[in-house]
C-alpha cells in the first residue's frame, strides 16, 4: 500500500493539499456565508424572543401589580363596608334594646300597680275577714255581741 511507503510522503502530501483546496473553495466557501447567515438570523430570532419575553413579563408584572393594588383596596372597601354595617347594626339594635327596655319597664310598673292593688285588696278582705271572724269566735265563746267595728280598731292597733 502506498500511504505506508515512508519513501512517497511528497507526493501523498501534494494530493493532500489538492484534494484540501477543492474541497476548500468547492464546497466549504460557498456554504460558509450560508450557514453564516443562518446563525445570524437564528440569533436575532432568539434576540427578539428574549426581547418579546421581558416586554410580556413586565406587562404580567404590572398587570399582577393592578391586580394586587384593586384587591387590596377592595378588600379595604369590604372590611369598612362591614364595619359600617356592624356599628348600624349596633345602633339599631342598641335602640330596640332601649325600645324594649322602656316597654318592659312600662310592664313592670303596671304590674307593680296590679300587685299593690291586688296586696291592698287582698289585705281589706283579710282584714274583712279577721274582723268577721273574731266578731263570730267572741259571740259563740262569750256570748257578747261586740261590733265589727272595735274589732277592726283593736287589730289595726296590734299592727
Amino acid at each position: 500500500m502506498p500511504q505506508f511507503d515512508s519513501t512517497a510522503w511528497l507526493p501523498q502530501l501534494a494530493w493532500l493539499a489538492v484534494i484540501f483546496t477543492v474541497l476548500y473553495f468547492a464546497v466549504i466557501r460557498p456554504t460558509l456565508p450560508k450557514v453564516g447567515r443562518i446563525i445570524d438570523e437564528r440569533e436575532g430570532r432568539v434576540a427578539g424572543d428574549l426581547d418579546a419575553a421581558e416586554a410580556a413579563k413586565a406587562e404580567a408584572d404590572a398587570i399582577r401589580t393592578r391586580y394586587d393594588t384593586g384587591m387590596a383596596a377592595a378588600r379595604e372597601a369590604a372590611q369598612a363596608r362591614v364595619a359600617a354595617a356592624q356599628a348600624e347594626a349596633a345602633i339599631a339594635a342598641e335602640a330596640r334594646l332601649k325600645d324594649l327596655a322602656a316597654v318592659l319597664d312600662g310592664q313592670a310598673t303596671a304590674a307593680a300597680t296590679r300587685l299593690d292593688g291586688a296586696r291592698d285588696a287582698a289585705r281589706a278582705t283579710l282584714a274583712a275577714t279577721t274582723t268577721e271572724l273574731t266578731s263570730e269566735a267572741v259571740t259563740r265563746l262569750t256570748g257578747l255581741n261586740v261590733p265589727a267595728a272595735e274589732i277592726a280598731a283593736v287589730l289595726a292597733a296590734q299592727r
